[in-house]
């Protein structure tokens, strides 16, 4: 900063001391932090160090940390691990392994493999057999949505139908009827299996 023969900072962006936002108002902050502790934190941070932090480690301070915007933590599949060789048999064995025929499958295995196997081409597997079987994901609705047996819709258009149907809930996991206005644009697409070379895809018959 520019100081003048009184000490005083001069040309500073009128921003700075105009509003709350600007630097008078860190400096109000700051100073009523004196007399109320709790806003010490808030006001000048905190010391990593005192929270049992090596900040001068040459490893992660905390492997399943993804990122300060993530939800939630790193899954276990995404963290870094050594893992030793004698572990790593998926290259040796998996060309002699039977693939997985999920068309054998209850329908209830298959939720539970959507729903355990997040972010996994076993769910994506397991997504593409339930559409197989006329089951929908719902994208609104978050859930998985098929006709009742032997129930055909009251109202159908090019756009969208309306009759009851059963839905999967996934907190009682059970199937539950419900009448609902089904609109066929907030449908899930069909779900695409990638392909591997050497490999035959999870879940195709």
């Amino acid at each position: 900063w520019d100081r003048g023969p009184l000490s005083g900072a001069i040309s500073l962006p009128a921003g700075m001391v105009n509003d709350q936002f600007g630097m008078l108002g860190l400096l109000t902050f700051i100073r009523a932090a004196e007399t109320d502790h709790n806003l010490v934190a808030l006001a000048l941070g905190s010391d990593l160090t005192t929270l049992g932090l090596n900040l001068n480690s040459a490893e992660s301070l905390y492997t399943m940390f993804a990122s300060p915007f993530a939800e939630a933590p790193l899954r276990p599949q995404d963290v870094d691990y050594t893992v030793p060789p004698e572990y790593l048999t998926s290259a040796f064995i998996r060309e002699k392994l039977a693939p997985i025929k999920l068309n054998r499958y209850g329908e209830d295995l298959l939720f539970y493999l959507y729903y355990s196997s997040g972010g996994d081409l076993m769910q994506l597997a397991a997504a593409a057999e339930l559409y197989q079987r006329e089951w929908r994901y719902h994208k609104e609705e978050r859930a998985w949505v098929t006709h009742v047996q032997g129930v055909e819709p009251t109202v159908k258009t090019h756009t969208y139908e309306q009759g009851r149907y059963c839905f999967f809930d996934v907190s009682s996991w059970r199937k539950v009827q419900k009448d609902f206005h089904l609109q066929y644009d907030k449908l899930e697409d069909r779900p695409i299996l990638p392909t591997f070379n050497a490999m035959t895809p999870v879940g195709v018959p």
